[in-house]
């Protein structure tokens, strides 16, 4: 099952384009690289944490990730194998069936792509299907752009601005919340996999949008 209490554990979900499997320290070298490059400022600019100095102080945190047992972290792999980013499930609530998408770490070459959307497909499968949780959150600062027409984008609803809820580094921000739930699963499940499917793209441009 995958769970134990509010534990919840990452394991290896196969898609089309790609796939996730458990996070480990073997893919802090890809990661690093694809995320500390010409792009690393923006690609930090929102997390609580980073960018590193280096790889030793990159894998030091990921050890700290790993440590973490209220929190689970997949590796988004191509179909190679080779590791583009992570995300992570976290916030957990066994009880209250609540769970929360987030501290996603997209690699350069991962993002907007195909297997971007893919990943958060099989992870959301995984936690309505699977593991029966009711509620699936995404939080992140107010002013993310990306990351809000990213929630939009994959059917989470809005539900409000939490006002000066956290401070990320040194700053304190609002943080807008969002939310799916098991009920508008199935919905959101069709819509992602008619859009994944591979018939949907020719030479590699969509033929229709995710809506």
């Amino acid at each position: 099952m995958g769970t134990t209490g509010d534990v919840v554990a990452a394991r290896v979900l196969p898609g089309i384009w790609g796939g996730l499997r458990p996070l480990s320290l073997a893919d802090a070298a890809d990661i690093y690289a694809l995320t500390h490059g010409a792009e690393r400022d923006a690609t930090w600019r929102e997390m609580k944490v980073g960018p590193f100095d280096d790889l030793a102080a990159f894998e030091a945190h990921i050890a700290e990730l790993l440590a973490d047992g209220s929190r689970a972290f997949f590796t988004v792999v191509d179909p190679g194998g080779r590791a583009l980013g992570w995300l992570c499930l976290m916030e957990v609530s066994r009880p209250h069936r609540s769970v929360e998408l987030g501290y996603v770490l997209y690699g350069t070459p991962l993002q907007r792509t195909t297997l971007a959307t893919e990943a958060f497909y099989l992870v959301m499968a995984y936690i309505f299907e699977e593991l029966r949780f009711h509620r699936l959150e995404w939080t992140c600062t107010e002013t993310n752009v990306r990351s809000r027409r990213a929630a939009d984008r994959l059917g989470f609803v809005f539900e409000g601005i939490m006002r000066d809820k956290l401070v990320l580094k040194g700053k304190t921000q609002n943080i807008a919340l969002y939310s799916l739930l098991a009920t508008e699963w199935p919905q959101r499940k069709q819509a992602m996999a008619a859009w994944l499917d591979p018939a949907n793209f020719d030479n590699g441009q969509q033929r229709s949008p995710l809506r």
